[in-house]
């Protein structure tokens, strides 16, 4: 009976911190002017899909994705890839909040901003392009990926142009590839596939589930 009661009791305390922390909250928001509740809006968003994806990195698998190397063809990996353009909301809403803080003006935050964030935008475009580089090297073996289920990462055009993308479990790590589809409609990005044949170094074709 006593240990019901504390866990109660237990309850309603988180509750209350709770809602101490949701008053304090909304009287820093509610003091923030315009132009501060955006960059920390953008800034604030920007990290939270950040920290999601490490945790993706993490518990999900998720790596450095590959290359796919035929001849001197790259695998075009997107300058504006999803990491990329979180990469650029997180400085560009941070680095705008620190010039506002600052005493800056608007129009030169938004300067900061957008050199910040291109430069991050920037700067892990380069460093994935450089990773994925690396393992190009012979490592894993595509053919595994044959009957494996993946995700579209950048969208596949249809009759099998080049320019797609997809993210499949490959020996043990989540690996980025070429892939086409033959069907008559593109398959845009989080579609599910299953790939089929592989042709080529590493290029996939794939099918939707």
């Amino acid at each position: 009976m006593l240990l019901w009661v504390d866990g109660i009791l237990k309850f309603l305390a988180s509750g209350w911190r709770v809602s101490q922390c949701r008053i304090v909250f909304d009287s820093w928001w509610d003091a923030l002017n315009l132009e501060l509740r955006v960059f920390y809006g953008i800034g604030i968003i920007a990290l939270l899909v950040l920290l999601l994806q490490l945790a993706l990195s993490v518990f999900g698998g998720m790596d450095e994705h590959d290359f796919d190397h035929a001849g001197d063809h790259s695998s075009g990996l997107s300058f504006f890839s999803i990491r990329g353009v979180t990469a650029f909301f997180v400085g560009f809403g941070w680095s705008g909040v620190i010039a506002l803080n600052a005493g800056w003006g608007l129009i030169p935050a938004i300067a900061v901003g957008m050199t910040v964030g291109v430069t991050l935008m920037l700067g892990i475009f380069l460093l994935m392009t450089s990773m994925l580089r690396l393992q190009s090297s012979g490592t894993l073996d595509f053919a595994n990926a044959v009957g494996k289920i993946g995700t579209v990462y950048v969208t596949i055009p249809a009759g099998r142009k080049a320019g797609g993308q997809v993210e499949v479990l490959l020996q043990g790590r989540l690996t980025m590839a070429d892939a086409l589809f033959r069907g008559e409609a593109p398959l845009s990005p989080g579609t599910k596939v299953t790939v089929v044949e592989k042709i080529g170094h590493s290029t996939l074709i794939v099918e939707p589930l």
